[in-house]
């Protein structure tokens, strides 16, 4: 099995990490979180299961990283937070990611999309519901989402491309996997070419997942409490 996946081309690598790392996560925890709203719609208590699910995901893949080269970019969690030249990238990096989704959607004048129908939904639920819930959205695209993209494609597509085309492969499998108008793939890929560089930089995963983290979660907020629409 392991020499038919050495013989495997990158690309087709890269095309299957990503339905196998990212998808069945992202379901799992979307599942959950419709069944919370069914059943228990007065409280975000999902939020619990979806942080044992994301631990144990976590767990797993650690074990199962094949990527423990010097140059390859490490599975992490870990960045120094207090280093000023982190805080800069993670205050660039968000606002960038904010700024180019929101002034997309506004230069493209699209009203809706399947991922912002979905944030807005939210809306009709109380606090207490829909920001442990949103909190547990953003967790899983911040992790689940760079664990693949730039901790596993990334890495697999290094060793077989240049960097540009590899950052290029990545943004068009991140900008297809949120199921965009075709107006907004060209910003997400802009998008994910960032986060690739500064996990390249970084040779770690751990700022990118905190930032996309954080970039999603006040994005969810805004729509939420109906600061941009």
């Amino acid at each position: 099995m392991k020499k038919v996946w050495q013989k495997t081309p990158a690309l087709l690598k890269a095309l299957l990490l990503n339905i196998v790392l990212l998808y069945p996560i992202v379901t799992i925890n979307q599942i959950i979180i419709q069944l919370n709203l069914k059943y228990f719609p007065k409280y975000g208590i999902s939020l619990i299961p979806i942080l044992i699910i994301l631990y144990l995901y976590w767990k797993v893949i650690t074990k199962w990283n094949p990527y423990i080269n010097k140059d390859d970019i490490k599975l992490s969690f870990k960045f120094n937070i207090v280093n000023i030249k982190n805080i800069l990238i993670v205050l660039g990096l968000g606002l960038f990611t904010v700024i180019t989704i929101y002034f997309s959607y506004i230069f493209f004048d699209i009203d809706n999309s399947p991922q912002l129908g979905y944030i807005k939904s939210f809306s009709n639920n109380n606090i207490i519901t829909a920001i442990p819930l949103l909190l547990g959205l953003a967790l899983t695209a911040g992790i689940a989402e760079e664990v693949t993209y730039r901790g596993f494609i990334q890495n697999t597509t290094h060793r077989k491309y240049s960097k540009i085309i590899s950052y290029l492969i990545i943004g068009i499998l991140f900008s297809i996997a949120h199921f965009l108008p075709l107006e907004l793939i060209a910003p997400y890929i802009l998008i994910s070419i960032a986060y690739s560089f500064i996990a390249d930089k970084q040779k770690s995963t751990g700022l990118v997942i905190f930032t996309h983290f954080l970039s999603d979660f006040a994005l969810f907020l805004l729509i939420y409490f109906n600061v941009i629409s």
